[in-house]
């Protein structure tokens, strides 16, 4: 612009403080409004171009222009805080959908795919089986692995039907949540398999949160069902937890038959994935692999220092 001194161009500078609070970087405001308010003072007081009152009046025009070029401007950020929070609404719901889609393939997995192993496992041998007692216990397995698998099947149904908003009643804990008694049940799942094994744990396990307790009776779950599935003819297996003052560690191994490819062990497959993903969040690991002729699953979560420590001080008590 080229200033001609009258009162047309503080005006002009004026009106345009609008456009320029809604569109600009605020320095840039500042230096423009800063300009309006000096030309203006240099006009009225250096010529006669304005009226009597004139200033006043600029300064009138140039402050309406600034607030309603403010509030464009509040009015595009809230605009933008919308979309940005939208956004991020629509990501918390995808988050949401997934980890039910994750809940219920667990469910699927950990729960009927376990039952329906043993079921199918028992089906096959109670055929070869003469003696009566073990077809006893093949039938009750079949039985109560059926049950459990049923009753899997409808608390599922159930949480997929659910249109509430409250969330669905928590259903009862796989062997009461306590990782001694599931592996002492494994372990008899697997002797009655054919399979001898060895099972070493404490029956206190105090240092272990319930979520952690959860966490290694899952794994080992799946652990003594892949041996079932996979490796049928193992010589021995045996299911151990190892306490350690900042750990614990279920560790599962089973010995394969001389001629047996250490890859007809393994599988697990999202089982073992799983597995190891929610022992990562929280501090956890598993490893699980070949070695000196048996395959091994080691899973290790941590024990807090205040567990420890507690756990310390009622061993010396």
């Amino acid at each position: 612009m080229i200033f001609t001194g009258s009162g047309g161009d503080v005006l002009e500078l004026a009106i345009a403080l609008s456009l320029v609070a809604a569109t600009c970087a605020p320095w840039v405001v500042i230096t423009h409004s800063l300009l309006v308010a000096t030309l203006t003072a240099y006009i009225a007081a250096t010529g006669t171009t304005l009226a009597e009152g004139g200033m006043f009046g600029i300064a009138g025009i140039a402050a309406i222009a600034l607030l309603a070029g403010l509030a464009f401007r509040l009015l595009a950020t809230r605009e933008g805080i919308f979309i940005a929070e939208r956004a991020r609404v629509e990501q918390d719901l995808e988050l949401i959908a997934r980890e039910e889609q994750e809940r219920i393939a667990d469910e699927l997995h950990d729960g009927i795919a376990h039952d329906l192993t043993l079921i199918l496992f028992h089906a096959r041998a109670l055929p070869k089986q003469p003696d009566k007692d073990a077809r006893t216990v093949s039938l009750t397995t079949i039985e109560d692995s059926a049950e459990r698998a049923l009753g899997s099947i409808q608390s599922l149904l159930s949480l997929m039907r659910d249109t509430q908003t409250e969330a669905p009643a928590s259903r009862a804990l796989r062997y009461n949540g306590q990782v001694a008694e599931a592996i002492a049940t494994l372990g008899d799942l697997l002797k009655d398999a054919g399979i001898p094994t060895t099972v070493s744990a404490s029956d206190d396990n105090q240092c272990l949160s319930p979520t952690a307790e959860r966490l290694l009776i899952e794994i080992a779950i799946e652990a003594v069902t892949n041996i079932i599935k996979h490796a049928p003819t193992s010589q021995f297996a045996s299911i151990r937890i190892l306490d350690r003052p900042d750990s614990v560690t279920l560790l599962v191994e089973n010995a394969l038959a001389p001629g047996v490819a250490g890859g007809a062990a393994t599988s697990g497959g999202r089982g073992l994935w799983r597995g190891r993903q929610r022992l990562s969040q929280h501090g956890g690991s598993l490893e699980a692999g070949p070695s000196q002729g048996a395959w091994v699953v080691r899973a290790t979560v941590p024990v807090p220092a205040d567990s420890s420590a507690k756990a310390s001080d009622i061993a010396t008590e």
